[in-house]
């Protein structure tokens, strides 16, 4: 059974103008394994992930359509484990949203 939390919150608003907003996140995901009842059902993984990002709000529209929001931010998941079974990476990201006549696409 996957068990999931995540939590978004803006750290500044306005950091780089009025459109803008520095926030952060964390995601916990763990893996539970009910079956396992002889081993008191225990969690077989956990990922935890930290993330800081920067949003801008924007209006820019090109051959019909419209750019809501851009965002960049710098990612990082990992299994929490020391050396042998530690697993990690690091990333960075950009992701541009965009508005339709009909509503948002995802």
């Amino acid at each position: 059974m996957k068990f999931q939390l995540s939590l978004a919150f803006p750290l500044w608003r306005g950091i780089l103008g009025e459109n803008s907003l520095l926030g952060a996140s964390y995601t916990q995901k763990s893996w539970w394994q009910l079956s396992n009842s002889k081993e008191s059902a225990p969690f077989r993984e956990t990922n935890y992930e930290p993330q800081l990002f920067l949003g801008f709000a924007t209006d820019y529209s090109f051959a019909g359509w419209t750019l809501r929001d851009v965002e960049m931010g710098y990612n990082h998941d990992s299994n929490g484990r020391s050396d042998p079974t530690s697993r990690s990476w690091n990333r960075l990201y950009t992701r541009l949203m965009r508005k339709t006549a009909t509503g948002w696409l995802r």
